[in-house]
């Protein structure tokens, strides 16, 4: 995920920043974060090519005022990311929605908010990334090529688009680290990412003709929450 931080206050940049690289570190989630000290230098990237899937952009910058910039963003070179202002005052709140900004964070920058600010960004994004050690290298597979995990003795076996690995982790705690809404934890020795589900039987029926089994005593309910994501994933 590819972030732009615009603001010519240097200490506001690096906290929005570390900030950043905290909440990405954290969830597994690739990224660039790209700084800019003015409005011009943001769009004139944008404009030469740069992919900038999100914006934070100060309120007052030097001369320029940030709304103006959205605006330029949004009217004159079809910018569709996300945008959100970072500002010390909400004088701008309502034009905030004019250019569709998704929120405000308030100076000094308050971790939580931002945190909740982007988890409701990455949702819309497959952005996830899990990382798997294996002897002195890590390996990184997105949570979108992960077909599922079954617990096998003392140790797990994620299935992937990429291969199989062997995970020395209980399945509790890979299912804690794999906490997207994809995922679902259907039996005690199971946890499927519903993606690859073709019919929902007794089993799991996936699409690489494999099959996950289903907890019998809660059947219904599995199978009522594979229906609900399909349902909301296809709205």
């Amino acid at each position: 995920m590819n972030i732009g931080v615009c603001d010519d206050n240097l200490l506001d940049r690096e906290i929005v920043s570390d900030l950043l690289e905290e909440y990405f570190n954290e969830k597994g989630i690739v990224y660039n974060i790209y700084n800019y000290l003015s409005g011009a230098d943001l769009i004139y990237d944008i404009q030469d090519g740069k992919s900038i899937d999100m914006i934070f952009l100060d309120i007052y910058i030097g001369n320029e005022l940030g709304i103006n910039i959205a605006r330029k963003l949004r009217e004159e070179i079809n910018f569709s990311g996300q945008l959100v202002f970072l500002t010390s005052t909400v004088d701008f709140a309502i034009e905030g929605y004019e250019v569709d900004a998704i929120g405000y964070l308030l100076k000094p920058i308050s971790t939580q908010k931002l945190y909740m600010i982007m988890d409701k960004v990455t949702q819309k994004y497959n952005v996830g990334i899990y990382r798997i050690k294996q002897r002195k290298n890590i390996i990184t597979i997105k949570f979108e090529d992960i077909i599922y995990v079954e617990s096998s003795n003392s140790r797990c076996i994620l299935h992937s688009n990429k291969g199989n690995y062997i995970l020395y982790k209980r399945l509790n705690n890979i299912e804690a680290e794999l906490r997207d809404k994809r995922f679902l934890r259907c039996h005690q020795s199971y946890l499927v990412n519903m993606d690859y589900i073709k019919n929902a039987n007794k089993q799991f029926e996936l699409v690489n003709s494999e099959s996950v089994c289903i907890r019998q005593r809660s059947l219904k309910a599995i199978r009522q929450e594979y229906i609900t994501y399909l349902n909301n994933k296809n709205m």
